[in-house]
């Protein structure tokens, strides 16, 4: 019944058989006999012609059959053994979700009891394997739960994360703070030095020995103090569905 519930989607083109991937979900999607799903196409479509050539992280609205239809096509991939189409209904606020999916995800009761008790945003994220959040740190305290599949958490304390941040900015003579998650860390060479530096040890000049990890599955719930930077990705890569929800709270 919810289907037609409009979400706001990211999309990722790897630079590695990336354009192929999108061609061919267009085509499953165009070649339709339903509707809906050319309708879908075109969306899809649009979206890619528009951009300046070369890019790799795009953002649509489009109804939750966007990534069923996504789910149907990784599925067919991994028969073929062939990379997946990597789709996420990233940080899609709860209160926008219909009524009867919002009471399917409660705010938890400890909130209410912490701080000022006040629950100022919630997120859904869901979305096909694999999904990735560059470094970056929140305004507020957030509680993080895994709903399906699982996700890997780095985290690292106020200090040495904007001492890394600070630094890979600098290398791409940028500035800012790093605060939420934004579209410019999600593509390029700021996307690949965040991911060298967090998950494979590239600045070689800073000591990562108060780097903390977590693997979070389904069930699982993950405190993120104010302040500290984190980079969170699907443990998997298989085109499977990954889902998680967030309350941040002061």
């Amino acid at each position: 019944p919810y289907h037609q519930w409009t979400f706001p989607y990211e999309l990722i083109k790897p630079a590695n058989q990336g354009t192929e991937t999108i061609a061919l979900f267009h085509d499953s999607l165009s070649n339709s006999q339903d509707v809906i799903d050319r309708s879908l196409a075109e969306a899809l479509q649009s979206v890619i012609s528009e951009a300046p050539h070369g890019q790799q992280f795009f953002q649509l609205y489009a109804p939750l059959k966007l990534l069923i239809r996504a789910l149907e096509f990784n599925r067919a991939q991994r028969r073929k053994e062939h990379p997946p189409i990597q789709l996420y209904i990233a940080q899609s606020l709860l209160p926008d979700l219909p009524s009867p999916l919002q009471s399917d995800v409660p705010t938890p009761e400890i909130l209410s009891q912490v701080g000022r008790g006040d629950v100022y945003s919630s997120s859904i994220w869901l979305g096909t394997e694999p999904t990735y959040t560059p470094l970056h740190r929140d305004p507020n305290p957030n509680l993080f739960c895994q709903l399906c599949s699982s996700k890997v958490v780095r985290l690292l304390p106020p200090e040495m994360g904007h001492e890394l941040y600070h630094r890979v900015r600098m290398r791409l003579q940028k500035s800012g703070n790093g605060r939420i998650r934004s579209t410019e860390m999600m593509e390029g060479e700021e996307r690949e030095l965040l991911h060298g530096a967090v998950w494979e040890n590239k600045m070689e000049d800073i000591e990562m020995t108060d780097i903390r990890e977590v693997t979070l599955r389904a069930g699982d719930a993950l405190f993120i103090p104010k302040g500290w930077w984190h980079s969170i990705k699907s443990e998997q890569s298989d085109g499977h569905l990954n889902g998680s929800v967030n309350w941040w709270f002061r």
